[in-house]
Formats: structure tokens, sequence, C-alpha cells
């Protein structure tokens, strides 16, 4: 693996934020930055621009577009090894790509000329497709580090000590805390009140499902007790996992949740809590990947309390 960020620049508000945050990230960590600017066809030699003197042109002017982004990178971060590239195809395979052995990829929440999506299609594709753990950079998001917690969400699966290890790590290297969130609701809003009724018939559908949230905070708890290198507060909410994710984003400077699928080009599929988070949230999502972090005893699947997916 490379010791180096992939972040993509097309212009756009949200890409500029992208590229701030990766710089910092890059700097504190000693690592390298490539700002990678996507354009043109893919297989046309130039983009397809051609080699007249408009075609020359054409091509100045979208090498600009890439030292650009470069310049963004090092004036957020003075001394950032921050490397400008112009690349053709379409951006999200790009981008995948140029971070196959990455450390990291970030990504704009929405692109140039997407202002109606919730998800810029780019950054879609490299959520569903990157090997590599993915950030989508809102953008108002902060390029410093500040003084704000690394929130995680956690349901107890593989996927979510996936992401309370990168959410640690992401703490211990910024020097602040982690927040770690067990969401729960009421399990009678997705099974029947007969069931309920019949498999636990002195006990009320609130009470088996906070009960249940309970062991799964206690086993995110359990794992973190060996972290000495960074405060990790657990914390109960009750409430749709995406719903309380996003509003405790307004407090915190990145927000940390899991997948559910296998990564790569075979077709990743973001849960049900991962997408809205990456589209809702008022601070840059890290999405993790890397399956050497994935406990040696896989812990059960909770069944009703769930807070990343």
């Amino acid at each position: 693996m490379d010791d180096r960020v992939v972040v993509g620049y097309d212009t756009s508000a949200e890409s500029a934020a992208a590229v701030r945050w990766a710089a910092t990230q890059a700097l504190s960590r000693g690592w390298e930055l490539d700002v990678v600017h996507v354009w043109g066809f893919a297989g046309r030699e130039g983009g397809g621009a051609g080699e007249s003197w408009l075609g020359r042109e054409v091509q100045e002017q979208v090498r600009a577009v890439a030292e650009e982004g470069a310049r963004i990178a090092v004036e957020a971060a003075p001394g950032v090894d921050a490397r400008p590239e112009v690349r053709h195809g379409p951006p999200a395979r790009v981008l995948v790509d140029r971070a196959a052995d990455a450390r990291l990829v970030v990504v704009g929440r929405r692109g140039a000329g997407l202002v109606t999506a919730l998800v810029g299609s780019a950054a879609t594709g490299v959520l569903h497709r990157a090997r590599c753990p993915v950030v989508v950079v809102p953008a108002g998001a902060h390029a410093g580090a500040g003084h704000e917690p690394v929130l995680v969400g956690f349901d107890g699966s593989a996927g979510a000590f996936r992401a309370l290890e990168a959410g640690c790590d992401q703490a211990s290297h910024l020097g602040t805390s982690v927040s770690v969130v067990t969401a729960w609701t009421t399990a009678v809003e997705t099974t029947s009140p007969a069931y309920w009724a019949l498999s636990y018939p002195q006990r009320s559908p609130a009470e088996v499902a906070l009960e249940e949230a309970e062991r799964v905070l206690e086993r995110g708890r359990s794992w973190a007790a060996s972290r000495r290198d960074v405060d990790v507060a657990f914390d109960l909410a009750e409430g749709r996992p995406a719903q309380v994710l996003v509003r405790r984003s307004r407090h915190a400077g990145l927000l940390v949740v899991g997948t559910r699928g296998r990564g790569g080009f075979a077709s990743l599929v973001l849960g049900s809590t991962s997408r809205p988070v990456v589209q809702r949230a008022e601070c840059p999502v890290l999405v993790t990947r890397s399956p050497e972090v994935v406990p040696e005893q896989r812990p059960p699947r909770p069944e009703r309390a769930t807070a990343s997916a």
C-alpha cells in the first residue's frame, strides 16, 4: 500500500473542500497527495481535444484546473506534497483506479454541474467501487482537525468494528476523542405486535430493543478497553440510526460508518444507514473498507439495535 491520498478536483465548492480536507490529512501523516482532475474521453489521446492549436489550448486549460487544485491543497496545508494530475475517462472509474493502492480516496459530496443530486455520480461510483477507505466531504466542512470528536456509528457488526478501529485511529492521530453511538428503535416498528406478544409476554418491545442495544454497545466497550491512546465514550440514542448520526454530525469533526458488501468491483452495496448519512451529514464521512482490522472473533449480528450498515 502506498502512503498517499487521492482526491478528485473539478472546481466545485465540494471538491475544493475535499482537497483541503485531504491536504491536511496527508500533511499530518506524511503522505503524498495526488490531486486528480478527470476530463475527456477514455481511450482518446489528449482526452479527445486533438493536437491542433485549439486542442492544445484546451489541454492547457484542463491542466490548469489540476494545478489549481494543487494550489488549494498547498494553501490549506503548507508543505504538503501535492501533485496535480490530469486523467481521462469516467471520473469514478479513474479515481478508483488511481486509489487502488492508496491509503485513502477523498471526494466532494457533489461535483460541478450536479447541484440537484444529494450525492454526485462520481462520489457514488467511488463509494461503490473503491478498494480503500473513502471520505466524502460536504462543501462547508472545515479542513483543520479542530477539537470536535470523531463520531462512530456502531451496531456490533464486522463493519461496525472496522469503523470503530478507524475512528479510534483518526482520533488518536488528531488528538481528539471518540464518541460511539448505538441507535435503537422500538422493535414493534419492524415486527408484528403478535410476534412480540407471543415471544416476550412479560416485556414490552421497547424493553427488548433497549436491552439488545445495551448488549451491542457493551461489545464495543469491551473492544475499546484495550485502546489506551484515545478517550472513547459510548452512548445509546433512541431513533433511527441514520437520523441520529446525521443530527449528531453537527458537533463532530468526522463521522465514521461501516458498509455492507464485499467491496472492490464486486458491487459493494451501501447499507440503509451509511447511504443517507453520506448524503446528509454536516461533517466529512469516512466509509471504511480495510479487512485487516476485522476482529478475529466476529460478534453475532444484533437483531434490533442498528447504528451503521
